[in-house]
């Protein structure tokens, strides 16, 4: 909920715009019901002022305390039972007050918009080096996280997903394979057959993975995507065994895009399929392995034959 409305202060609804406005008459109808401006009323303008600055910046912010000033201004009674005006030095001092706080707040928002901004790259940056510690020690699969995060940030846009939800699945991809830094390199390096115990050791890499990410707050969103991108549709896959509910549309985005990526790179122990024989053996296992809905758009991303449209 915390990072929702972090992304509405940073890409503001064109709704706002129109709350704005209506904030405006409201106000302006309660301060004349109320009596005109020699009542309390009129500050009631202060709101869609600081709403529209903390929302659109110091022109946001300017221009609504400049229409707060107008519909408190020379059309406003002082005393409407009286019928007395207002001065213009009155509505004209209230204007210079209202765009003034207008002003203000719209150039604090804008501070805290870069903060956030810079904060989100830094973000970006630090999981970016994780992900190259990782390829740094195992020179079969660099850039794999990068690229099964393309491939995981296509998909979920192709399946109109919320770009919420396409931001958290990418850097969830990003990060999926981050524990393995703690599998030995003789382990991911190994040319031939894994035995049993080098593949269970693995295994606990999603395991590992989590562990990693787990202490840092804003990663904790990424737990589900990455632990259970080795989940299967028939609830075969590990870590867990999860299937139904439990197997996230994250992890089965990211569960796709992974297996995509693997199967048509050079590993130690085999070369490169094509991307079409790719692209059969995921339709194969649709429906027990991996979602087919999930499945289809991969293919809509990349072509029946894994050449990109």
């Amino acid at each position: 909920m915390k990072k929702r409305r972090l992304d509405r202060l940073v890409h503001p609804s064109p709704w706002t715009a129109a709350l704005t406005g209506v904030a405006l008459l409201l106000a302006t109808l309660v301060t004349y019901l109320g009596g005109g401006t020699t009542h309390v009323f009129p500050h009631l303008y202060y709101v869609p002022v600081v709403f529209a600055a903390a929302t659109f910046g110091v022109r946001g912010g300017l221009l609504a305390g400049v229409l707060a000033g107008l519909l408190c201004g020379p059309w406003m009674p002082h005393d409407v039972a009286l019928g007395i005006p207002q001065t213009p030095q009155n509505w004209i001092v209230r204007t210079v007050f209202f765009g003034g706080v207008g002003v203000l707040v719209g150039a604090m928002a804008g501070r805290l918009r870069l903060r956030i901004l810079d904060l989100e790259k830094l973000n970006e940056q630090t999981i970016l080096a994780f992900v190259r510690a990782v390829d740094a020690k195992d020179p079969y699969t660099a850039q794999h996280s990068e690229r099964v995060a393309h491939f995981a940030r296509a998909i979920a846009q192709e399946m109109r997903l919320p770009a919420e939800a396409v931001k958290r699945i990418y850097r969830a991809a990003l990060l999926h394979d981050i524990g393995k830094i703690a599998i030995p390199g003789s382990i991911l390096n190994k040319p031939g057959r894994l035995s049993d115990e080098e593949y269970e050791i693995i295994k606990r890499h999603p395991i590992e993975s989590v562990k990693i990410i787990s202490g840092i707050d804003q990663f904790r969103e990424y737990i589900d995507g990455v632990r259970h991108h080795h989940e299967r549709v028939d609830g075969r896959g590990y870590p867990d065994g999860v299937s139904g509910a439990d197997f996230s549309l994250d992890a089965r985005i990211i569960a796709v895009a992974d297996a995509y990526e693997a199967m048509t790179s050079d590993r130690a122990y085999r070369a490169a399929l094509t991307p079409a024989e790719a692209i059969r053996q995921l339709r194969e296992s649709a429906g027990t392995q991996f979602d087919p809905a999930v499945v289809d758009a991969l293919i809509r991303v990349v072509g029946e034959h894994g050449e990109p449209r």
